[in-house]
């Protein structure tokens, strides 16, 4: 039995993730029978309490230290990302697998010491957005390499919420999902990015070396990309309702293995992402 402890119980990813691991279905089985959330760690005791009993995890603790020899894994899942570096370097220090909400950190260097320690101790550590398991993103990044191939595609946009405002740390607490969004779709040799605020609605240009890509963060409940190409326009709707499920399965797939599933590598570009799109926010453009 894999005992996961969850760390941070105010985003509505602890509740989700954890009725995936602790809630039966209608016949009394389990999504994942040899896995389970023992422990939870909360913003607040209140809330830590309240996910608790709704998700039936049957520990509250106070201190992370509680956690050390009575969980096999950790998901760390605090809505502000400046929190979640210093929450798993005591876990990777002890060769506890660690997954980390995204964005995994909200400095760049922050993610590259969790890399380095993730190595240095053979330590599992995975997360990020579970946006980029979309069966609509994933279908539209083979759009996007065929259109590739066939040398018609010209350029492309999406839209996905980012909060430049937020207090979780302004756009790298919504916005990790569109930079995996983005990278999914169309690649990861991202060069720069533009930005333009208007009336408090975020538009970014991804400029890649032959194409752009715009992505509209606006705070609406629908999410839409666009690719189009001198052949066709491929047009669709992104329906993110599956990806806790996939996520978690991969987080489960990983344990199982003993080993990561995606290079912790991969953790980075969105964090440098996310830090370019924030100089640009200030200055107009970034490159990453």
């Amino acid at each position: 039995m894999f005992r996961i402890g969850i760390i941070g119980s105010d985003s509505s990813h602890a509740s989700a993730f954890s009725k995936l691991a602790n809630l039966p279905d209608e016949n009394g089985s389990f999504l994942f029978p040899d896995v389970r959330v023992t422990h939870i760690l909360g913003d607040t005791p209140l809330s830590a309490a309240s996910v608790a009993r709704d998700c039936r995890i049957p520990q509250v603790v106070e201190a992370v230290d509680e956690m050390y020899g009575k969980v096999d894994a950790v998901m760390i899942l605090y809505r502000h990302g400046g929190l979640h570096c210093q929450s798993a370097l005591p876990f990777l220090e002890q060769g506890i697998p660690v997954w980390i909400d995204k964005p995994v950190t909200i400095d760049p260097e922050e993610c590259r010491t969790l890399i380095r320690l993730a190595k240095a101790t053979n330590t599992l550590l995975a997360g990020g957005s579970t946006c980029r398991y979309c069966p609509d993103v994933l279908r539209l990044r083979n759009e996007f390499l065929r259109l590739r191939k066939d040398g018609t595609f010209v350029s492309g946009a999406f839209n996905f919420p980012g909060e430049i405002h937020s207090p979780y740390g302004g756009i790298y607490f919504y916005g990790g999902h569109g930079a995996e969004i983005l990278t999914t779709i169309f690649g990861t040799d991202l060069r720069s990015i533009k930005a333009d605020v208007h009336c408090d609605n975020l538009i970014a240009l991804a400029k890649y070396d032959n194409f752009t890509v715009t992505v509209n963060f606006s705070e609406v409940p629908s999410f839409y990309a666009a690719l189009y190409a001198s052949s066709e326009v491929v047009w669709s709707g992104i329906d993110i309702s599956g990806i806790y499920r996939i996520g978690f399965s991969r987080f489960v797939e990983a344990l199982r293995r003993g080993a990561p599933l995606e290079p912790p590598e991969n953790l980075l570009l969105p964090v440098r992402i996310l830090n370019a799109l924030e100089r640009a926010i200030r200055d107009g453009e970034a490159r990453l």
